[in-house]
């Protein structure tokens, strides 16, 4: 059995993975990986969706089992790797402490105003800065409340913050004051001071914030999306920033940057004095790479041991996420 990986596993791991009968290629980049051409006979392959395309796929003639270190599957070939049977797994439960950790950090540099603060430092300028919020008593909406929502949840909860959300069914979860069904998302916006977009783009998500979500937003209100730009109106969003119809906004992802790898310079988000912009960066911390190889290895063991059904994090066709 043959496993070729972008992801790079300890060398410990390599040798347990090695004392399996499991043959570890590891490789430092997805050019890398592309170029060696490790991967025609390879079993399981780890690698970046933007690999796992149909024309490098059609080349894996042996492959049963895609992974991706991260949770977006939307870019992936699902009806191609469902027509061959390939098991396609994600970085599901991996990433809901760091993502969750960043969003409360921005929530905190929205509320103390730290982009105005740091170029007053870079500055060298003893300048008052007024207009600071508490984040006590004021109410979050989380919109998707899975690992990363829920996470988010119990972090703000620490801070005092009434915590409300949207799941599918409006089942409702502990860590939230009260969960609404996706029709109800108009009555979350209004009443939150904050906007957390914590779910998958699929087609019904896409352009999720529009223009009617943007009127209903307060005017001293925040937006953060550390999921996908596309499930903004961006028009919409930079108008409103533009224009101060809400307080500001804090984004990880954009539309250009999904399609490009980068925010291009000549966007007009980077000319906004009220947003935070970070590079696709969320999920990253020191404690990812342990947490993904723990359920990789407890995978892999069902895999050799041919207990698929008892894999974790498999993702289901057809529901795009």
């Amino acid at each position: 059995m043959k496993l070729v990986s972008t992801f790079s596993f300890s060398p410990e791991q390599i040798q347990e993975m090695e004392a399996k009968g499991v043959q570890v290629n590891q490789l430092d980049s997805e050019q890398a990986l592309i170029d060696s051409m490790e991967y025609a006979d390879a079993d399981i392959i780890i690698a970046n969706h933007r690999t796992l395309q149909k024309d490098f796929l059609e080349q894996c003639k042996q492959v049963k089992w895609v992974q991706v270190a991260h949770i977006g599957i939307e870019r992936l070939p699902m009806d191609y790797l469902q027509e061959r049977g390939i098991i396609v797994i994600n970085a599901r439960g991996g990433m809901g402490v760091p993502i969750s950790e960043d969003i409360l950090c921005k929530m905190l540099m929205l509320s103390r105003k730290s982009a105005t603060v740091m170029k007053n430092q870079f500055d060298c300028s003893w300048s008052k800065v007024g207009g600071f919020i508490n984040l006590s008593g004021k109410t979050v909406g989380i919109i998707g409340t899975g690992d990363v929502g829920t996470e988010t949840a119990k972090r703000a909860k620490a801070f005092g913050m009434k915590t409300i959300g949207i799941n599918t069914d409006g089942r409702q979860l502990p860590e939230f004051d009260r969960i609404y069904k996706p029709e109800e998302i108009n009555d979350v916006i209004a009443r939150s001071d904050f906007n957390v977009l914590t779910l998958p783009l699929t087609d019904k998500t896409k352009n999720l914030i529009d223009e009617e979500q943007f009127k209903l937003m307060k005017p001293q209100s925040y937006l953060i999306n550390i999921s996908r730009g596309a499930l903004i109106n961006e028009d919409i969003l930079l108008a409103y920033l533009k224009d101060n119809k809400i307080a500001g906004a804090a984004l990880d992802v954009f539309v250009d940057e999904f399609k490009l790898g980068y925010l291009p310079k000549e966007s007009a988000f980077w000319g906004l004095d009220n947003i935070i912009i970070t590079p696709h960066c969320a999920g990253s911390g020191d404690g990812f790479k342990q947490r993904f190889s723990k359920v990789f290895l407890s995978n892999l063991d069902c895999f050799v041991e041919g207990k698929t059904e008892q894999m974790v994090n498999v993702r289901e066709f057809g529901k795009g996420y």
